[in-house]
Parts: structure tokens; sequence; C-alpha cells
């Protein structure tokens, strides 16, 4: 019977078969590059290295698939291997990418964006911060990219290709109800497989190298051509840092406050006077007047992962209304005050759901009603490109809110 590989062997024939194809990259003939003096007159030192873990650059990568080649390179051809080790580290070095212009971590963007692990939501993130700061036009060498970077890049792109793929599934007649989420988990169950091999790699050992530790130039800045409205939006609002409420969390009282703040500082030319009169007006409003809790819904990860899982509106406040019944608050109110961002777009979004729902049962009467397919089949995939907004990119608008605050 053959038996599985170990954890740790799977991760060295992992690290093994990638040493093996740099190997042919370095071993191919080619012209030579200019020697490098930092590199080319830096002694080879032979001897054992520590441990050491993380993820690996693509420096790392190279130097260490150079040093297990360059165990069976001849005495006489050692000068000429490690100058042309030394080229190929040169080039790579010499290429730059903007850095933020790439996917990131979730965890090196912030909180809430490594709990949705949307891959969307935290490449937005991560870029309207960039733009703000201008970190958008700072670029850095190829070399100190890392194997989790290349990956990041893999799992941005199932999640871009994700959204096509949900939105034709649901096109199927009769059965597309239930094919979206087998989609839908294909393609989450892909993403997870790269963060476990991130986590992989991240737990090994990097692979020994006789060749010296590389010796960068200082970032450089390449101005990055953003569209206006982008700008825009990005002086707007920063990452959530936890020094600052999400958008998503100010309450409606507090919008009234900031509006007033910025209307009452001169940036327009208005009547300040009835301007605050309004402002207080609409606060006692908003104190004054209550709404039934239960409208209040929880956030779909808050409710269990089916529910997340699923993130569709009615789902969700059902899922949140039994959630109130267990806890005896159903009947409870609360002042309009009180409700957030987030709870007003839930409920525009849950109005959308609910219409799209409705449109669904009317084609599905009609076709029991004996109306052709060639009528309710058109209908039905009209309906899903109609509402598909509400479907994809609710979501990650939602998400955004809840990992950026407003400046």
């Amino acid at each position: 019977m053959r038996l599985p590989l170990s954890r740790l062997t799977a991760s060295c024939v992992g690290s093994l078969t990638a040493l093996t194809l740099v190997a042919g990259l370095l071993l191919a003939p080619g012209a030579h590059a200019e020697p490098v003096e930092t590199l080319a007159s830096t002694p080879v030192v032979d001897a054992p290295q520590l441990c050491v873990s993380g993820a690996p650059t693509f420096d790392d990568v190279v130097t260490a698939a150079a040093s297990v080649v360059r165990g069976i390179v001849g005495p006489a051809d050692l000068t000429a291997y490690d100058q042309r080790v030394a080229d190929v580290r040169a080039a790579l070095a010499a290429a730059r990418v903007h850095r933020d212009g790439l996917p990131r971590h979730p965890e090196l963007v912030g909180a809430r964006p490594a709990e949705l692990d949307d891959p969307i939501v935290t490449y937005i993130v991560n870029g309207l911060d960039a733009v703000r700061t201008g970190r958008i036009d700072e670029t850095m060498s190829v070399s100190q990219l890392t194997v989790n970077d290349a990956i990041e890049v893999f799992v941005l792109a199932t999640g871009i290709v994700k959204i096509p793929a949900k939105l034709a599934a649901g096109m199927v007649p009769t059965v597309g109800f239930f094919l979206k989420p087998v989609v839908s988990a294909m393609f989450t169950g892909t993403a997870a497989l790269a963060r476990a091999v991130q986590n992989s790699i991240e737990a090994g050992c990097l692979a020994p190298n006789v060749y010296p530790p590389l010796v960068l130039d200082e970032p450089t800045v390449v101005p990055v051509p953003v569209p206006q409205p982008i700008r825009d939006l990005a002086a707007l609002v920063m990452t959530a840092d936890g020094t600052c409420t999400p958008v998503a969390e100010l309450t409606m009282a507090t919008v009234v406050e900031r509006t007033r703040a910025f209307l009452d500082s001169g940036a327009v030319d208005m009547d300040r006077v009835a301007m605050n009169e309004a402002a207080d007006t609409l606060q006692e409003f908003l104190a004054a007047n209550r709404v039934a809790k239960v409208m209040l819904m929880r956030r779909a990860d808050d409710l269990g992962p089916l529910v997340e899982a699923l993130d569709m509106g009615p789902v969700t406040f059902l899922a949140n209304l039994g959630a109130d019944l267990a806890e005896g608050t159903a009947l409870d109110t609360v002042p309009l005050a009180q409700v957030r961002v987030e709870n007003a777009y839930d409920l525009a979004t849950l109005s959308l759901d609910i219409a799209s729902l409705l449109f669904s049962a009317g084609t599905s009467i009609a076709g029991f009603a004996g109306v052709a397919e060639t009528i309710t089949t058109p209908l039905s995939i009209v309906q899903k490109l109609v509402f598909a907004p509400t479907d994809y990119g609710a979501p990650i608008v939602r998400g955004v809110m809840q990992s950026m605050c407003a400046i």
C-alpha cells in the first residue's frame, strides 16, 4: 500500500522541484551580462546554514538552486559558474515592479480584510490606501518578491474568475440555483488550498545557500497614472487600523454631524445658520423615531459559515431573526440615530434580493402555466444580469466599507 507523504516530506519535495526548475535557467547557455561588483567580487563561502523560516524570496530560490547545482560543478568551472549566478541575480535585481500594484496577503492590509479573506476586497483596500499615501508610485526589485506574493496573484485571479463562473452557473435553467453554490465552493476550495500552501512554506525552512546576501539599491519612485476619480475617492478614505471607525460602522447621527462639520468649514458657499438649524432638526428626528432592532442585521460571518457562504439577503435576514428570537430581543427597537451605514446598505440589498426572488417566482409560475421556455428562459437570464451587481458587487462594496475609514 502506498503511504501518503508527511507534511515535512511534501514540503521538501516541493522545494526540490522548484530548485530543479530554476537550475535549468542557471545552466542554460546565454550571453553574459556585465559583472556586478557587489556580487561577483564577494567570495563564496562553503558553510552549512542554520534553518531560517519564512517565505523565500525570488533571490532565495535562485541562490538555493544554484547552491545545489554548485555541488556538482567541477573546481575548474566554479569561477565561471559563480559569475553566471551573479548575472542571473543581477538581472532579477534590476527588474523593478510597483509593489502596491500587486496583491498583498490580507493580514498585511488590515484586520477586517484578514477576516473576510476576499482577494478583491483586499486588493481594493490596499490600492486605495496606496494611492492616498503615494505608495502606489514606489517600486521594488523583483528579487525581493516572495513565493507567497506569487501565490497571492493566483488567489486574486481565482477570485476574479469566480464571479463570471458563478454568474454563468446561475443562468443554467432549472438547476442554476443549486449549481451556483457548487461552483462557488470549488473556487473557494482552490483559494483555501493556496492558503494552505502558503502556510506550509512559512512553516518550513529556507533552503540553505552558499551565496552572499543581495545588496540592492534604495526604492525608486516611478509615477503611476491613476484616473482622477480614483484619486479623489482615495483622498477620502484610509485603511482601518483600529484607531478610527470604519465607514460601515458610522451611525446615522455621526454621518449627519460629519456632514454638518464639512458644510460648516466653508467648503461650500451656503447659509450656515439655516444649515445648522436643518441639521439640528434632523438629529431630533433620528433620536425620536425608532425602528425594529431585527432590521439591523448582523454580519453574515457572525451568523455561521453556511449563511456566510450563501450571502443572500433573505437568508441573512432569517438567520438574524432566529438569533434575535433566541436572545429574546426580536421585539426590541432602537432609535434611527443608532442605525449604521452598514445596516442601511444591508436593507437596500435585501430589498433587491427579494425583488430578484419574486421575479424568479414569477417566471417559474409562468413556466408551470404553460408559457414557452423561449419566453421564460430569456427572462430568467435577463434577471440574472440585472441583479448581478447585487449578487456579486454588493459583498465587495460592503467589505471595503468595513475595512476603510472616512478621513
